[in-house]
């Protein structure tokens, strides 16, 4: 029971953090000043809105989608961003239980549950981000990176620093390998950016599993919008949200999925 409060308020609060992103993905984009001071506003009337509009999921579901103010239509982006951010807090509290039924609480899966969840809230910045704007942001991003290789040496439970640094390595001369031969029309270079992300947090071997899975599930991504709009070129998909979707699920089913692979393959 004790597990599945935890799982409820680790929702709420991913969810929290998930409208907070929101925030920061519109003011970073428009220049705004006062991302973590100002007062919330509608985008469209500018009125500033009041506790009951800003619960996140709830208040979209009880305005029906739209402002309290000026009735124009929210973005299913807000809500879609919260529901996601607070199920892959939830998620992450079964890879990094730092309470259990017992009352027994680690001191290190909390660290490390803290440091996932900053990571989280990067990963699902750049998605949206990119997704919403066809860019990314390197005021997120890359003093991300310059965290995450402060904390491969700051703990033992995330990869060590050279191992961090080949996966960075790896990701860059794969990414920069194809922007030079395309002369930057596959993929630009936020995407280098990306992959040093993804090679700090992940190490080498899951940075490739995370590039494997980015363009695996980046092709039926393709063909599905290949299909439903009836044309080939011209077709354009940001690739951010791919690399994400791809590194978030190295990140919690990497290790078996490289260890079911390994397996077939008889080691």
């Amino acid at each position: 029971m004790l597990t599945i409060f935890f799982l409820v308020v680790l929702f709420i609060i991913g969810a929290a953090v998930g409208s907070f992103t929101s925030v920061v993905i519109y003011r970073l984009h428009h220049k705004k000043k006062g991302i973590l001071s100002g007062r919330s506003s509608c985008t469209n009337c500018e009125a500033e809105l009041k506790p009951l509009d800003l619960i996140p999921i709830v208040s979209f579901l009880t305005l029906r989608g739209k402002c309290r103010y000026c009735s124009k239509e929210i973005s299913y982006m807000y809500p879609l961003l919260e529901l996601v951010t607070g199920g892959l807090f939830t998620l992450l509290f079964l890879k990094y239980p730092f309470f259990n039924d017992a009352l027994q609480f680690s001191s290190m899966h909390f660290g490390m549950y803290l440091l996932y969840a900053f990571y989280i809230f990067v990963l699902v910045f750049t998605f949206f981000f990119d997704l919403h704007y066809l860019k990314v942001s390197d005021e997120i991003l890359l003093p991300a990176i310059l965290i995450g290789l402060i904390a491969t040496i700051a703990t033992p439970l995330t990869p060590h620093i050279w191992d961090a640094l080949v996966g960075a390595a790896i990701a860059v001369v794969f990414f920069g390998a194809q922007y030079l031969i395309s002369k930057g029309t596959w993929i630009g270079l936020g995407d280098l950016r990306i992959g040093a992300f993804m090679g700090v947090i992940l190490g080498w071997k899951l940075t490739i599993v995370g590039l494997f899975l980015s363009y695996l599930i980046g092709s039926f991504v393709s063909i599905f919008i290949i299909v439903r709009k009836k044309k080939f070129l011209g077709v354009k998909i940001p690739f951010a949200p791919l690399l994400v979707t791809g590194t978030l699920v190295a990140v919690f089913f990497g290790d078996m999925i490289l260890e079911w692979y390994l397996r077939g393959l008889g080691f």
